[in-house]
This record gives C-alpha cells, structure tokens and sequence, in this order.
C-alpha cells in the first residue's frame, strides 16, 4: 500500500496493520515517483485523482504497467497514463464512454465497501442547537461550495418562493470569501429571498449527522451531487433530493437509490426537483412512509462484501 497522507486514525492504522508492505510516499513529487518505481507494480491503482495535488501530479507519469483511477473524484484525470477508470453500471450512461480519456469500466456494483455511519452524540443535537429555528421547513444543502453551479440558484430561488415558511441551509466555505462571493451572488440573483439562505459553521462529524438529521428535506447540488454525504443522509434517514444529470458526478445519489430500489426522490427535471423538496418538505406523512421504506432496504449500501469481490474481480482482470 502507497499513502500519500500522514495519518494515526483508527482507519488509518487498520490499513497499516492489514497491509503486506506499507510505504509513505514523500510529498515532493519526484521522489515520490521514484519511490513508486521501485516498487516494480503491475498495477498502480489510484483511488481517486483530483483532491490532492501529489497524486494529481502523478497520475501524469508512467510508473506501473497497469494504471487505473476509480470515483473518490469522480471526474475523467485527463492523463494518456491512466488506463482504466473504474466506473459502475449504477453511475454511468450509455454514452458515457466519451466522458473519460481512460478506458471506461462499469462494474455491476459500486466498489466501495462503505461503513454505515452511526449517530453518536448523546443526547442528539437539535435545531436549536446549531442556531436554525425550530418551525418552519429546513432544507439542508451541506456540500462543499465549488458544488453550487449557478443554475443551481434558480431551483433554491424557487422552493423558497413556493415555500414561505422554508430556509436553505448551506456550510460556511473553508475560504471565507468562498461564503462571501456566494452570498453577493443569492442577493444579486434572488433578491426577495436570499435573506432565507442561512450559513452555519463547518461542523464535527458527530454534530454533522445531527445536523443533517434536523432537516426536513436535504438537497442534492445539479451538476456536481453528494457522494459521502449521500450515504451519511440515507442512513440517518432525511428524504434526499436529486437530479441525475449526463455526468457522473451528478449521478451518485441516484446510484444508491437504485441500489436499494427507491427512485421517489429522484427527479426528472428542475422543475420536478423544486416540487418534490416542497412536497417532501411540507408533508409529514410522506417522509415517514419514505423512512419505512428506507429502513427497510438501506442496509445494503453499507459493509457489503459483494462490492469488495467485485474490486478484487476487476483488479485480477486487469493485470491478466
């Protein structure tokens, strides 16, 4: 195993101790693949390339027979030195071949063995507690800033329209003029309602599952969805709205709702989408009839060696 992180956590040390041959990756990136050389790989498997910058860089250079990338993020790398991408049935169109420079692979599962989050914090955190009122519809979007395409605003501009008592809940970016120019951008573009847009503080990953608990409904970003946060909503059990587009990374959270055979909250259109988080939102009894549902079936996305089979399958192909 390669890391390129410098981490003690209990799933950190579970990698460590489960591998035949752990080496930390220096973050310079010559030596860096100068080190992976040595190594003498038939196969380089990258689990995602995008979210750091040393294995963007590598993924540049030739330093294993078989290269391959999967969806940690889940966009095409753009290099001739990644072979495959490995893709999912679930996640990809029949047109998405001409979305990647890699050769496109869809697996009948998603690959990822992924723990069931558990809500841990006793007692709960309420609404109150994070400084969101207690009456009214709460409508959760807590995705990373970049997520919010500005086609995105017309659909918040419109549930707050159609829904006077509702409040949009975003997270505060890690850049605060991420939160700024975003906020100028809601008062510029809906005026009459930005005011019901509410920003809140990064949160605890205990205090997050709370957080997304206390929401009526939680909104999937057009154009760039949720993937953690996807499998965080379901298995607390908010009502999560989407709207699969051509890309792959918009299609995630309808993956995992064919994975478990719910398709209720997945929308065929914008104006779709405005009406199912109104209707979800305002009605009571249809979001407990969606839990029972939920309960029923979600344990399938979580810890299911099916997916680790699957992987294994691939990555023995691969190298044959």
């Amino acid at each position: 195993m390669l890391s390129v992180g410098r981490h003690n956590d209990p799933m950190a040390q579970s990698f460590v101790a489960a591998a035949d041959q752990f080496v930390a990756l220096p973050r310079d990136v010559a030596a860096a693949r100068r080190l992976i050389a040595e190594q003498e790989l038939d196969l380089l498997f990258f689990a995602d390339v995008g979210m750091d910058a040393l294995t963007y860089s590598l993924a540049f250079s030739r330093m294993a027979a078989i290269q391959c990338v999967t969806w940690g993020h889940p966009v095409t790398t753009g290099s001739r030195c990644m072979d495959y991408f490995l893709s999912s049935e679930l996640l990809e169109t029949p047109a998405a071949d001409t979305h990647y420079t890699e050769k496109l692979v869809r697996r009948p599962t998603l690959s990822t063995y992924y723990y069931r989050p558990r809500r841990t914090n006793n007692p709960p955190k309420e609404r109150r507690d994070f400084g969101l009122p207690e009456d009214g519809h709460l409508y959760l979007c807590p995705q990373t800033l970049f997520k919010m395409h500005p086609e995105f605003d017309g659909v918040l501009a419109q549930i707050l329209r159609n829904d006077p008592t509702g409040r949009i809940i975003l997270i505060e970016g890690r850049v605060p003029n991420w939160t700024n120019l975003l906020k100028q951008r809601f008062q510029r573009e809906m005026p009459d309602v930005a005011h019901r847009i509410q920003f809140i503080l990064p949160q605890s990953n205990a205090n997050f599952l709370d957080l997304l608990a206390a929401a009526d409904v939680m909104l999937d970003p057009i154009h760039f969805g949720g993937g953690n946060t996807s499998y965080e909503a379901l298995a607390v059990g908010v009502p999560l709205v989407t709207l699969p587009g051509e890309y792959m990374r918009s299609r995630i959270t309808r993956a995992l709702y064919q994975k478990i055979g719910i398709m209720d909250l997945v929308a065929s259109s914008k104006e779709h989408y405005v009406a199912l988080a109104i209707e979800f939102a305002n009605n009571r009894s249809l979001r407990e009839n969606f839990l029972t549902k939920l309960n029923a079936s979600v344990n399938v996305l979580f810890e299911d060696e099916n997916e680790v089979r699957d992987l294994e399958n691939f990555l023995a192909e691969a190298i044959c």
